[in-house]
Parts: C-alpha cells; sequence; structure tokens
C-alpha cells in the first residue's frame, strides 16, 4: 500500500521542482526527502525520479501518480472538513490569498463579517495573483483564496480545488474625453487598433487577456504603460 505522507512528498517535488525546496517547505532535510522518495519508489514498483544535471525530474509513473495524489489529498482534507465540523466551536487561523482588486474591496467586509460571527478566528490575507495563489492553495499554503479568470483564457479544472462564483464583473476600456471610439453605444476594440494602451504587468491575466482579445479583432495592441496596480 502506498504510504499518504510519502505521497505528499512527491507531490511537494513535483510542484516546487527541487527536492531542496520541497525539503524547506516541509522542514525536513534534503537527505530525509530523498530517503522517503526512494521507499515510495519500492512500494510503487516503478521509477518516479531521474537525474537531470544537477537536479531531478518525474518520470511519466510520477506524473501520473502525482495527479492520483490531488484527489487523494483532496478527499482527505474534506474528511478532515467534516470532522471539525462536528465541534461546537471554530477557532484558529485562516490564510486567505486575494488578488489586489479583490483584497481592497472584497475581503475587508468578509473577514468583519467573519470575525463578527466568529470572534476567535484570525483572517491572514496574502496579496497575489492567481497564478500564484493557487498553487498555494493546492499545496496547502493557503487555506482558501479569491481568484478571477476570463472566458477568453483557457481554465484547466483541478481535482484540488473547489470553486465557486462570488460575481461576474465586466470588463470594461477607458478611454479620453473626445476619443472618436468613445460613443454612447459598446466600442469595437478593432477601432482601438492606432491606440497606446495602459495595462496590466505582463506576468498578470489582465495583461494576457487584452492580447487575447486584441489578436481576435487582428492586431496586437501597442503598450504606452504597464502596471499590476488597481486604479480608481
Amino acid at each position: 500500500m502506498l504510504d499518504v505522507r510519502r505521497l505528499r512528498l512527491l507531490r511537494e517535488v513535483a510542484a516546487r521542482r527541487t527536492i531542496a525546496a520541497a525539503a524547506q517547505a516541509l522542514a525536513f532535510t534534503p537527505s530525509a526527502v530523498s530517503q522517503q522518495l526512494a521507499a515510495l519508489e519500492r512500494e510503487a514498483g516503478v521509477p518516479l525520479l531521474e537525474r537531470e544535471g544537477r537536479g531531478v525530474r518525474l518520470t511519466e509513473a510520477a506524473r501520473r501518480l502525482v495527479a492520483h495524489t490531488e484527489v487523494i489529498l483532496a478527499d482527505l482534507e474534506r474528511a478532515e472538513a467534516d470532522l471539525a465540523a462536528t465541534g461546537t466551536a471554530v477557532r484558529g487561523r485562516v490564510r486567505l490569498g486575494a488578488f489586489p482588486t479583490a483584497a481592497r474591496a472584497l475581503v475587508p467586509p468578509a473577514a468583519g463579517a467573519v470575525r463578527r460571527e466568529h470572534p476567535d478566528v484570525r483572517v491572514v490575507l496574502v496579496e497575489g495573483e492567481p497564478h500564484a495563489t493557487l498553487p498555494a492553495l493546492r499545496l496547502g499554503d493557503l487555506d482558501a483564496a479569491v481568484v478571477h479568470r476570463y472566458d477568453l483564457l483557457p481554465a484547466r479544472e483541478d481535482p484540488g480545488v473547489e470553486l465557486r462564483e462570488l460575481l461576474v464583473d465586466p470588463l470594461w476600456v477607458a478611454l479620453p474625453p473626445g476619443d472618436p471610439a468613445a460613443g454612447p453605444g459598446p466600442v469595437r476594440l478593432a477601432d482601438l487598433r492606432d491606440r497606446r494602451w495602459i495595462g496590466g504587468a505582463p506576468d498578470t491575466s489582465c495583461y494576457t487577456v487584452v492580447i487575447q482579445a486584441c489578436a481576435l479583432a487582428g492586431y496586437r495592441p501597442g503598450w504606452a504603460w504597464r502596471s499590476c496596480r488597481a486604479w480608481r
């Protein structure tokens, strides 16, 4: 039978890319992690790691095992939550990730409501974009995350994450007063081909969705400024 604790170690190595990083995250020594993964290989009966330069890479069998591990760990977390719900007191720390706009607009009133209803619960906010908070959520570094996704960008289902829709927010394009494209009706992206854009930083989905939307309109936008900050 496969050891769940060793499966968790394999998942950590897969997510953090190196044995050293996984060991640091789990407060283990790299030697201890290597020994546990060697034991897991013996249990599985197939090679799981291959040397690659100074590091390691997962075999195809290991990648399949990690996918099963995500489902197993998600089921265990649901079981633990179900048992915890039988208790009478709610206390502890909730580590919540949120992108900047949600951290400003959605988290404060929600955290206040939690505080009023459960005074012994402390909400710790970690600000970050979904590409950072979702992996942290899967690894257990966060307990929940407020994320966003766009219709134009592909979304991959993850068995280790349960998604619940909070709201639908349309995207708006801001134009200077008197711009010919700023009429009373919807703006056509094709009419903004020659404009200089202000948008999100290149490592954000806000930037990627503008690139994708403009590509569908037949051009690549020219950038005057890029920022990851939310503007009023």
